[in-house]
């Protein structure tokens, strides 16, 4: 540490020792030493309002924070997948009148701040900043209107990779010309993933085999009907069955893959839930921990340097993870091109 430079020229000796006296004496105007002595560092109070508890990208966020020593105090609160929950965090926010709130996910943040276009300051929150996580398409939402820039107290992070990139991922390790994908048609980030995917199909000249899951008698997905669709699929005959991001099926992910690894039919995900647990083959993927660590950084844009939400873009990692699992790749002979094995995490 440097030593301290003070304003003023030094005192001859006597008057140092003179004045070091006076102090240690207690000598001298209470309110003189009152401003002399430094203030309290301030400290701001983080709501994180989280979907499905504590991920990796909670982890990261955490450690940006103990990492740059900020003075942040987080209040967590998990709505357990239930939207019904909502309103309820949006009251408590309300009431705590935190410096910053925190939302995970694309159902919590819509409704938690509502679409930019049909925002009512009676149900959504406005006059707090709002920074958001693991949205995957924050403008085919309608959580922004451009990326660049909110247009209101908003602003965050998404996990999703350009769908022209992962399909060049999944093209590096095997030719690809056609692609099967489940997928839950009552969830907003899964039907707009197909609607991405359909676009790069005739521009990147691939056949999408799309098959959505059918609804109970409650109108949620079956995850019985995972196995005989899984049966359909592979009979089409893909090159890959591909997750998305589609929290139904990351749900179910364990299924989904082993059904696929019965059929021989290799598996590629665009986000890193599945990598970890699952029978995937490779992905292409945003690592939740160095998004939540992203996300501190935007946190201290807010909060420390004062900058306001709708100054910040909305933004993905500026660099993705090609993770290939070589279990997989033996159980279906299928091992990665040379080339891949210079730039891919490969998990044994």
């Amino acid at each position: 540490m440097r030593p301290r430079r003070f304003p003023f020229p030094p005192l001859p000796l006597v008057a140092t020792f003179f004045l070091l006296a006076i102090i240690a004496a207690g000598v001298g105007s209470p309110g003189l030493a009152a401003e002399s002595a430094e203030p309290a560092a301030r400290r701001y109070r983080v709501l994180m309002l989280l979907w499905r508890g504590e991920t990796e990208v909670e982890a990261g966020f955490r450690s940006y924070i103990q990492e740059r020593a900020l003075p942040f105090d987080l209040i967590v609160r998990d709505a357990g997948q239930d939207p019904a929950r909502i309103p309820e965090l949006v009251a408590e926010a309300r009431q705590l009148k935190p410096d910053l709130v925190y939302t995970w996910g694309t159902p919590l943040t819509l409704g938690a701040v509502g679409a930019y276009d049909r925002t009512d300051p009676a149900h959504h929150l406005t006059d707090v900043p709002i920074l958001f996580t693991m949205v995957a398409y924050p403008v085919e939402s309608r959580i922004v209107p451009d990326p660049n820039s909110s247009g209101r107290n908003v602003t965050g992070t998404t996990h999703t990779v350009p769908v022209e990139a992962q399909i060049r991922a999944i093209r590096a390790f095997l030719p690809m010309q056609r692609l099967a994908l489940l997928y839950n048609p009552i969830e907003p980030n899964a039907v707009i993933n197909v609607g991405e995917l359909r676009r790069a199909a005739k521009s990147l000249d691939f056949e999408l085999l799309a098959q959505p899951l059918p609804l109970d008698a409650v109108g949620r997905p079956d995850p019985g009907a995972l196995p005989a669709l899984i049966d359909r699929l592979a009979a089409w005959e893909p090159q890959f069955l591909y997750l998305g991001p589609d929290t139904f099926i990351g749900d179910h992910r364990q299924t989904v893959t082993g059904e696929a690894l019965r059929h021989h039919l290799p598996v590629f995900t665009a986000t890193e839930r599945p990598i970890r647990d699952s029978a995937v083959l490779i992905g292409l993927v945003a690592p939740y921990f160095h998004l939540g660590r992203f996300t501190a950084f935007k946190a201290e844009q807010i909060l420390v340097q004062r900058r306001l939400p709708q100054t910040i873009p909305v933004e993905t990692l500026h660099r993705f993870t090609y993770f290939v699992k070589l279990p997989v790749a033996r159980e279906l002979d299928l091992y990665p091109p040379l080339a891949i094995l210079n730039y891919a995490e490969v998990l044994e």
